[in-house]
């Protein structure tokens, strides 16, 4: 009875959730920029992924929405990890010199 229970309530929070965002985009509050993120539908899954893996007991349903949100944006994870590995050698020299400098003795 508690999973019958734990689909209502992770359905109605999902409703909840987007019938706010449209209601907040149809009166204009909300920069385009942002909405055109949010209602990307490529990020639909990850969403209902996220409220289920918060609301529903059994968090299967919450990881597959998430991983196939994760596969959606697959070829934009790609580009993100490709313009940050100019950055990595950096981070890493910085992270290393601040462990040897505030390091305990």
């Amino acid at each position: 009875m508690a999973s019958k229970n734990d689909n209502r309530l992770a359905w109605g929070i999902t409703l909840l959730v987007f019938g706010v965002l449209f209601l907040v985009r149809q009166l204009n509050f909300m920069p385009t920029d942002i909405s055109k993120v949010v209602f990307d539908l490529k990020n639909y899954p990850l969403i209902i992924g996220a409220i289920f893996l918060l609301a529903h007991s059994n968090k299967n349903i919450g990881i597959v929405l998430i991983v196939l949100g994760l596969l959606f944006r697959l070829p934009d994870i790609i580009n993100w990890s490709k313009d940050i590995s100019e950055f990595i050698w950096p981070v890493l020299l910085i992270i290393a010199g601040a462990v040897l400098v505030f390091r305990k003795k």
